[in-house]
């Protein structure tokens, strides 16, 4: 697969203190690969094995649009409550 970057959001679960669990598959454009994975906001930051540097990190790009995404529910939810 080549192309563009995609990020799809295919659940969305809030848990407790404001912390969500998302569903995150996309394309890595930079990478040239694929991820399915679950990311958490817990409030303050993005966590998941593709976001940390330290485990097996998407692409500066990808992992900041999997951010955005994230960060545009996060804040329409919390502006219907």
């Amino acid at each position: 697969m080549t192309g563009k970057t995609t990020v799809s959001i295919g659940g969305v679960v809030e848990g407790e203190g404001g912390t969500y669990n998302f569903h995150i598959k996309g394309y890595d454009a930079i990478q040239q690969r694929e991820f399915n994975d679950i990311f958490i906001y817990d409030g303050f930051i993005v966590r998941g094995k593709h976001i940390d540097p330290r485990q097996d990190p998407l692409s500066e790009e990808c992992r900041l649009l999997i951010k955005q995404k994230i960060m545009d529910i996060v804040d329409e939810q919390e502006s219907t409550e």
